[in-house]
């Protein structure tokens, strides 16, 4: 074989995974830090995980990606994405030094051994100095059984503490720095010569401050400022993050253990090991020093008094440490990441990770590689045994390069929980979140590597209302996440539940769901498109995007911190017709069980009708206002959950609608103190309130409402109206005398009308019906409080005189050659609107004084000819296109 095809022969190779390279380093150990098992705490509370009553936390598998931090860069392909292990300590704040540690022991972690971890270290950034001094730790040796009772910054063992925001006062007292070698949980001293930078021996302190600089080592310009919520997504804090630390940004920590190696100082015990830390971000390193046994307390230098020779044998510590009293100014953003943490046998530093292409950029490239190598060498009859093996390799990896199967749950409003199977079967285990029923609900996710295949999906579970409500149910699913599809077999049989189509995928990315998803993002993104229309403004409890409040920090049924969320409101009428004469007045709202998203498609069509050019639509918004507020339970629906709240997973949040019910419910009362205040910003009473659901299927039959008939609230004019309109639409009596939103809207905001809507899940309608069902409340109220029976054929929005408003309608729709309606601008009734329109509404048109000072409207005579003019343009224009 010549020297080209024996390089085409390992390009082959290597395109299939096959190294000739020297085998990569020993790997003693490794842990994506999902689950905790062979890990030990050590902390002021004791040895197990910290309970309610301890100041520190530890959660394994916590999932960072909801607080907008990126894949650790260490993660391995396969690995399970976006988790690890998160401490936090002093939690409430008031505790003059508090630590936590995670220890794993293990015999093998001996001789010469390299420990590497990424860290991200999160702090309650605001301005720069303004944080607290949390420091993360990475040490060798530690052991469980020799913690140190009292506060120790590095407990035991040896290694390395660094804080996040630069706000260690470092000094020649012997205050924290924010980088700091620790032996057996003393701070070394610069003066040690076991730091790095040899002229920090100038200064006698305990490690380096953010902003030390020399000749050898520059840390502003090694890490350097940025912008937080830039890198977070915004969805993490706010502030710059100083130059110099390494707080926001993933920082790998090696640590090349030599237990056996002779130091440099005059004492005689063993062992070094020599710190390293890099910047992800920036793709800095320095190394930090080398902590030396031999080197002994120089009990005259004031800064360190209690350094003795460590253990590093046989475990390794993960850590946080804070070094004072002070509290976070958000304890929820204060804690410390760990994640892919790996002991390599040897003090090299472990092979990189190769960078896997992706599945389908893998068979392209294969593909081409084939095909080169095959034509090389194949050039005639006698070399076309040489190829046939290539070519038969490089098939064999194309075939085996297809897209791998996932399932994704974490993102906005996605649920579940776990799964199992492959592209032909999936096993579903759905999230168990609602908070006064057992089973599951809500479900939604997102799925690849199903291109060409028919999978049928399953779930074993009961459901959450009875497992009958899944009888006449069909789940959706969607390619593009916003145009949705009914799966074509669905049946259930006891708690199993199947659900499969006739024919097989069209697409690798599926997203399913239990029904039409409404997420948190969408909600905010809708609030900001209709802001942004002239018929729409931030209620007076909002600031200028119209955010009213946010929900709290809280931990989700499966372990995650979710973000605080935006809730929002905004009022919807003219503002130009705004007087001391009071609009009739209609509240809505939606969004309080997360799950029930066919009633925010409803909520959503009626705005979208609300704000609209329909000529209906500008006519209701010079006398009324709508109040809404589509975010009720903002958290919840971007978590996921079925039901309840994030802040409290245990109870339904529609029950708590009293000022005397918010003590721990922080997004209710961002939306309950908000409604009292708008409800009374403008004159007159609150006419309607209406909460959107949705339900499972009920005896009832079909959507309904909750409605008041004992108040006669089901007389209500706009309410008839509705159900004329909407036939199918059902009412049941409204006997609740709990704290409900619909009773919060009548007894405190004192509406004449409050419902609760429920449209019915089951029904396998498209989302155009929800949209339609939303516009009819918004024609109802039209029809009951604008038009008059009987208009004049001139009086185009139908509310009893003809004036420029209606000429104004015509103009709008002038050109309609068919449809069109009266509201629309057809006097005549044949479904046009064109000059003979416009004569009708001139013949019926009476100037009245008022019209003639506040309008400026042209002489009817003038309208004629403009009209007979356009007309004659019209048809000439027809005329040559004919």
């Amino acid at each position: 074989m010549n020297r080209q095809r024996l390089f085409q022969f390992f390009a082959v190779l290597y395109f299939l995974g096959v190294s000739t390279a020297a085998p990569a380093q020993t790997l003693l150990f490794s842990d994506q830090m999902n689950v905790g098992t062979g890990w030990e705490f050590s902390h002021f509370g004791g040895i197990g995980v910290p309970e309610a009553s301890d100041t520190s936390d530890a959660a394994f598998g916590f999932d960072y990606s909801a607080l907008g931090i990126p894949e650790a860069p260490n993660t391995n392909v396969g690995d399970a994405a976006t988790r690890g292990l998160r401490l936090a300590t002093n939690v409430p704040g008031g505790w003059g030094g508090d630590q936590i540690a995670a220890i794993y022991e293990d015999a093998s972690f001996a001789g010469q051994y390299t420990v590497t971890v990424d860290v991200w270290l999160n702090w309650a950034a605001i301005a720069s100095g303004s944080g607290t001094t949390e420091h993360a730790g990475v040490l060798a040796g530690s052991k469980v059984d020799d913690a140190q009772l009292s506060f120790a910054p590095g407990q035991n063992g040896a290694g390395v503490l660094f804080s996040s925001d630069g706000d260690a006062a470092c000094g020649t007292s012997g205050s924290a720095c924010d980088y700091i070698l620790v032996k057996d949980g003393a701070e070394l001293d610069t003066a040690s010569g076991q730091y790095g930078d040899p002229t920090a021996t100038a200064t006698n302190r305990a490690g380096y401050n953010e902003s030390f600089t020399s000749a050898g080592l520059d840390l502003p310009s090694l890490f350097p400022s940025f912008d937080i919520a830039a890198d977070t997504g915004g969805l993490n804090a706010t502030g710059t993050q100083p130059a110099g630390t390494l707080g926001f940004q993933w920082v790998g920590v090696t640590l090349q253990v030599d237990t056996e190696a002779t130091g440099a100082g005059s004492g005689t015990d063993l062992g070094t090991v020599q710190v390293t830390l890099e910047s992800y971000r920036s793709g800095n390193s320095f190394v930090l020093g080398t902590i030396d046994n031999s080197i002994e307390q120089d009990p005259s230098d004031g800064i360190n008094t209690g350094e003795q020779a460590a253990n590093l044998e046989g475990g390794i510590g993960l850590m946080i440490t804070d070094f004072y009293s002070s509290a976070a100014t958000d304890p929820a953003l204060a804690f410390a990441l760990f994640d892919n943490v790996r002991v390599y046998d040897g003090l090299a530093f472990p092979t990189p990770v190769l960078a896997v292409p992706e599945p389908s950029a893998l068979v392209l490239v294969m593909t081409a590689v084939c095909l080169f190598s095959f034509a090389r060498v194949n050039r005639s009859s006698r070399k076309a045994l040489v190829g046939l093996p290539i070519l038969a390799m490089c098939c064999l990896a194309t075939q085996q390069a297809h897209a791998v199967l996932n399932l994704f749950s974490d993102k906005d409003h996605y649920a579940l929980a776990s799964w199992s199977g492959d592209v032909n079967n999936i096993d579903l285990v759905a999230r168990e979140n609602h908070p006064t029923t057992n089973g599951w609900r809500w479900m939604y996710f997102e799925a690849t590597g199903l291109n060409g295949a028919q999978t049928q999906f399953s779930i074993d579970q009961a459901f959450a209302g009875g497992n009958s409500a899944l009888n006449n149910h069909e789940m959706v699913y969607s390619y593009d996440n916003e145009n949705w599809l009914f799966f074509d077999n669905n049946q259930r049989s006891g708690n199993l539940y199947t659900f499969s189509n006739n024919s097989a995928f069209t697409s690798d990315t599926v997203y399913v769901a239990y029904a039409q998803p409404y997420s948190y993002g969408r909600s905010a993104a809708h609030t900001a498109a209709v802001l942004a229309t002239p018929w729409a403004v931030p209620t007076v409890s909002g600031d200028a995007n119209g955010k009213i409040g946010e929900t709290p920090l809280a931990f989700d049924d499966v372990g995650r911190l979710v973000p605080k969320k935006d809730i929002f409101a905004y009022r919807v009428t003219n503002p130009a017709t705004d007087s001391a004469a009071p609009k009739r007045k209609v509240m809505l709202t939606t969004g309080m069980h997360s799950g029930e998203v066919l009633g925010t498609h409803a909520f959503e069509g009626l705005i979208n009708w609300l704000v609209s050019d329909d000529a209906r639509a500008t006519r209701l918004r010079d006398d009324a206002e709508f109040l809404a507020y589509p975010t009720l339970n903002a958290a919840g629906r971007f978590a996921g959950t079925s039901r309840a709240t994030v802040e409290n997973p245990t109870q339904d949040p529609n029950g708590r609608w009293h000022p005397t019910q918010w003590v721990g419910h922080e997004d209710i009362q961002a939306n309950g103190e908000a409604m009292m205040a708008d409800v009374v910003s403008t004159p007159g009473g609150l006419d309607a309130f209406i909460d959107f659901h949705s339900t499972i299927p009920s005896s009832i039959g079909d959507d309904f409402a909750f409605i008041e008939i004992d108040q006669g609230d089901h007389l209500a004019d706009w309410w008839l109206e509705f159900q004329s309109l909407q036939p199918n639409v059902l009412q049941t009596d409204s006997t609740s005398t709990g704290w409900t939103a619909a009773n919060f809207g009548d007894l405190v905001l004192g509406a004449e009308v409050d419902i609760t809507f429920e449209t019915e899940f089951g029904n396998s309608r498209p989302l155009s019906y929800y949209h339609d069902l939303g516009k009819n409340f918004g024609i109802a109220f039209y029809n009951a409080w604008i038009q008059v029976a009987n208009p004049a054929d001139g009086d185009f929005d139908e509310d009893g005189d003809v004036d420029a408003a209606d000429l104004g309608t015509w103009q709008s729709n002038y050109g309609l050659a068919t449809g069109a309606e009266h509201y629309e601008g057809d006097a005549t009734g044949d479904g046009a609107v064109f000059g003979g329109d416009f004569l009708t509404w001139q013949q019926d048109f009476t100037l009245s004084a008022a019209v003639v000072s506040s309008q400026a409207v042209p002489e009817p005579a003038a309208l004629l000819s403009a009209v007979l003019m356009l007309a004659s343009l019209t048809y000439l224009r027809r005329r040559a296109m004919a």
